[in-house]
Parts: C-alpha cells; sequence; structure tokens
C-alpha cells in the first residue's frame, strides 16, 4: 500500500499531467476566437512585419510600439501640417522615457514639464507622451476586447495624448505639486498616472493627428480615397486597420497643398477636457494576468465573462470535459482510504 505522502506525490504528478494537457490543442481553438480570424484573447505574437495591417497588431501584440513605423510617419506629417507646434523631449536631462513614448509635447507643454522636474529635482519617468492615431486605435481596440490589461481608454480623435498636452508619470503622488506649479492638471483617481497641461499657448491638434493620417493614406492610395477633414469616422477607421504597421512606402510630405482649413481649435476657449485614458501596457507583461485563460472576456465590449471554476476552461467560458479538479478529488479520496485501511490494520495487529 502507498503511504501518504508518496500518494500524494503521485497525485500531484498525474494532475499536473492533466494540467497541461489541458493548455493542448485537443480543445476546439475556434471558440476561443472573436472578430472573425483574430488570435485568441490574451494571446501574443511577435510575428509581426512592416507590411502586416494594424488590425493583426491588435490581436498579437501588447505594445504601441507596434506601429512605430506608421506613427513615426504620422509624426513626421503633423510636423509638415503645423511647424514648430512640437519638441522633443528625449534626450533631456531628468527625464526617463518608456520605450513605447513618442518623445514628443507641444512646445509649451514640453517646456513646463522640464521646469516641473526641475522644480522637484529628482527623474521623472514617463510612460506616455505624444500618442499618435494609430496608437489610440490599438488601446482602444484592447479596451473593447479586454487585452493586454487595458481597462480604461478613450476613442480615437478624443485623447489629450494625441494633442501632445498629456503625459502619463510614475510615481505620480510625488509629482502632483510640481506639476500643478506648472500648470499641468492631475486627472484625478479616474486615470491617476495622467496630467495635462492647461497653461495656454497649445490648440487642440486631435485633429490633426487624423488628418495627417487621412493624407498618407490617399497619397498612397490614390483609387480609395477617403475625405481629408480630421474627423474620425467609419471611412477613416476602415482604413486605419488596414494600415501597414511599418508605414506607408509614401511618407510625409511638407509640400503637399492642404485640401481645407487645418481641423485645429485654440485653446484660449477653455481647459481641454478631462478625457481618462488608457497609459501603455508594460513590454514585460504583453499577456497580464488578468487576461489568463479562466478570466475571458466578451468580445468587443471590454467586459468580464460570467466567471468560471478552476480547471480546464476556453474561450467562451465554458468548462473543457474532464477537468482537473474532478480527477484531483478521486485521488484525494483515493489517498484518503489507503490512509484509513492502512491504520486500521495497523490497530487490529496491536
Amino acid at each position: 500500500m502507498l503511504s501518504l505522502p508518496r500518494c500524494l506525490a503521485f497525485a500531484f504528478v498525474f494532475v499536473s499531467a492533466l494540467a497541461v494537457g489541458c493548455g493542448g490543442t485537443d480543445i476546439d481553438a475556434d471558440d476561443d476566437h472573436h472578430d472573425g480570424d483574430e488570435e485568441p484573447i490574451g494571446t501574443t505574437s511577435s510575428a509581426l512585419v512592416a507590411t502586416d495591417p494594424v488590425s493583426a497588431a491588435v490581436t498579437q501584440s501588447c505594445t504601441t510600439t507596434a506601429v512605430k513605423g506608421l506613427a513615426t510617419q504620422l509624426v513626421d506629417e503633423i510636423q509638415c501640417l503645423k511647424p514648430g507646434s512640437m519638441k522633443r523631449i528625449d534626450n533631456t536631462a531628468g527625464l526617463k522615457l518608456g520605450a513605447a513614448v513618442f518623445p514628443f509635447l507641444q512646445t509649451p507643454a514640453a517646456n513646463a514639464l522640464i521646469n516641473a522636474q526641475k522644480a522637484r529635482g529628482t527623474t521623472m519617468s514617463i510612460n506616455s507622451g505624444l500618442r499618435t492615431l494609430p496608437q489610440q486605435y490599438l488601446l482602444y481596440r484592447w479596451y473593447q476586447t479586454g487585452r493586454c490589461g487595458i481597462g480604461l481608454a478613450a476613442r480615437p480623435g478624443r485623447s489629450n495624448h494625441e494633442s501632445g498636452i498629456a503625459v502619463d508619470i510614475n510615481d505620480n503622488a510625488g509629482w502632483r505639486s510640481a506639476m500643478a506649479g506648472k500648470s499641468f492638471r492631475w486627472l484625478g483617481a479616474s486615470d491617476p498616472v495622467h496630467f495635462d497641461f492647461i497653461g495656454g499657448g497649445t490648440i487642440n491638434m486631435q485633429g490633426l493627428s487624423v488628418l495627417a493620417f487621412q493624407r498618407l493614406w490617399n497619397r498612397n492610395n490614390p483609387n480609395d480615397k477617403i475625405a481629408e477633414d480630421g474627423a474620425y469616422g467609419p471611412m477613416t477607421e476602415a482604413r486605419l486597420a488596414k494600415a501597414p504597421v511599418g508605414g506607408f512606402l509614401k511618407g510625409a510630405n511638407c509640400n503637399q497643398p492642404m485640401a481645407g482649413d487645418l481641423p485645429t481649435t485654440p485653446s484660449t476657449e477653455g481647459e481641454p477636457p478631462a478625457v481618462p485614458d488608457a497609459t501603455e501596457p508594460s513590454e514585460d507583461e504583453e499577456t497580464p494576468p488578468s487576461q489568463e485563460t479562466n478570466s475571458a472576456f466578451l468580445p468587443e465590449t471590454g467586459t468580464p465573462a460570467p466567471s468560471v471554476e478552476a480547471g480546464c476552461s476556453v474561450g467562451n467560458g465554458t468548462r473543457a470535459s474532464g477537468s482537473v479538479p474532478l480527477e484531483a478529488a478521486a485521488f484525494l479520496l483515493f489517498c484518503g482510504g489507503a490512509l484509513a485501511v492502512r491504520r486500521r490494520r495497523r490497530f487490529a495487529s496491536e
């Protein structure tokens, strides 16, 4: 008869083997899919190439650097549309930028940020600065599909990050006083890392990010043109999903005339709206704990699916047959019975 320790050890090995089997290919993977051919929720891939569409980055990445090539072209196009409006904040003493940060802010906001850092006199770690349209699109789609740990995101075209007046900062509590002293508004508990510059001298550039993409798309797709109006609508969104993550063949062109007026609004009309938004997900956690198998999310809504018991599960929130807890319970009963028999035999012999 097995001793209790050996029995439990054997049960652990068997249950572990079953758990590995749960992650295999026996379960129909189609149940995990959403939006047609997208990957199962909670998986990532590093197989993106420059010609892949932005829609592929929605399911195969958890970092906005996946669209860095395209985003860089948009920044260049914005600079063509509004020369001198942006200032770089990289290679600035006292500022530490995360890998996904585009190192630009509107010039007044950049100067105020640098002054805030000097006022406190310690290193400022920035997780997000200027955010272009494809980056905001990714964050919003991750929010909609419950991926990458994004529980909050502004719609594309509505984020103050797209205007180059917002930053996300680590140790936000430590920076609130210095930032407030340089005309930055802390957004509060709804988005605690987020600060908006409200000191004036800036413009609402959200429409510029949209317009920059529309111009790039039309330049590279003369037979499928869309309106260059700076408005983010279904036509623009559909083309954005098809745009190459690495950028278009034809990039920024500062000599191309404008089809109309720039879609900008002076900030003198009032402070920018306080819009809670996502911060960049950590590249070290492309599949955050909240996205693991037993925390399935409903497609498109970002709403957690009904919780399921521990064990083998599939993306639709149901348990696979032969789940681990049943076998585990069986072995524990077996071990308990074996121990009871052993004890009765020992007592009978005494």
